[in-house]
């Protein structure tokens, strides 16, 4: 339980990703240098609701040379009652090119109980996208293994793709209307889709509502869920498109992730309806 558990709280935030496609992004980068946004995450089992962990996501922009890129980070570990079950340290980081949000460099940096990795891709883009290519570097409990994968554009990693879905233009998008992504992880590319569900209301746990958009991707039934759209995912109504609140009901109960805290937007929260 312990692996599938994290294995789910990885795969909220990637399916948080829906809109990677280029073709439904707007020209307009919703996210700025120095924004800051903090994740609780949650296991429920009938009454008892356990705060198994806490995400914090951050944006630095930097120049290198004439280019300008940003520098995106993710750092998630679990609580103090939580370490008691299962202690996780985890960071995973990218480097992209501002113009296209297109990766250059991603690390991911494990720690979990005994277990250690420290895994590396190298985006390397080419004027012809059959010549494009990931390089891999993996370290895992100090065992070195390497690899290539050829990809083309509209591949992204983990981290990249949880910033794409803020650049959405929904003027796109119609209701019950399924997209498709791709997503490279761990040296496979995965084919994955989720389908506009529409406009709600919701509150989340620190008291604050706010007018969402909500996403329902097809997941691979099997030994943790039991219903291909077992996961729901919320996005906030405005220009910022920030990830509110993300569902899964798996075999046993439910995780659930829920934004605590978001400062230094590039536009306002308008969607936050809470006064």
């Amino acid at each position: 339980m312990k692996r599938k558990l994290i294995f789910i709280i990885s795969l909220l935030f990637v399916l948080a990703s829906a809109f990677s496609s280029d073709q439904y992004m707007s020209d307009e980068i919703a996210f700025k240098d120095g924004e800051r946004a903090t994740y609780y995450i949650y296991y429920n089992l009938g009454p008892i609701w356990l705060h198994a962990g806490n995400v914090n996501f951050s944006v630095k922009e930097r120049k290198a040379g004439k280019e300008s890129l940003f520098d995106l980070q993710l750092a998630g570990s679990s609580t103090k009652s939580f370490d008691r079950f299962y202690c996780i340290r985890d960071t995973y980081s990218v480097t992209v090119r501002k113009e296209g949000l297109l990766p250059l460099h991603y690390r991911e940096v494990k720690h979990e109980d005994s277990y250690f990795s420290d895994n590396h891709y190298r985006f390397d883009w080419k004027e012809n996208d059959k010549d494009s290519k990931v390089y891999f570097e993996f370290n895992k409990r100090g065992r070195m293994s390497y690899d290539t994968l050829s990809v083309q554009r509209g591949v992204l990693d983990l981290i990249t793709s949880c910033y794409h879905i803020r650049s959405v233009d929904m003027t796109k998008v119609k209701k019950g209307q399924s997209i498709p992504f791709r997503l490279v992880l761990d040296k496979k590319i995965y084919d994955l889709t989720v389908k506009y569900s529409g406009e709600e209301t919701i509150k989340l746990k620190n008291k604050k509502k706010y007018k969402a958009l909500k996403f329902t991707p097809k997941l691979v039934t099997g030994d943790i869920f039991e219903d291909e759209d077992a996961m729901t995912i919320y996005v906030s109504n405005d220009e910022n498109h920030v990830p509110l609140y993300i569902e899964a009901k798996i075999k046993v109960g439910y995780v659930k992730v829920m934004l605590n805290d978001i400062q230094n937007t590039k536009s306002p929260m308008s969607s936050d309806i809470s006064k």
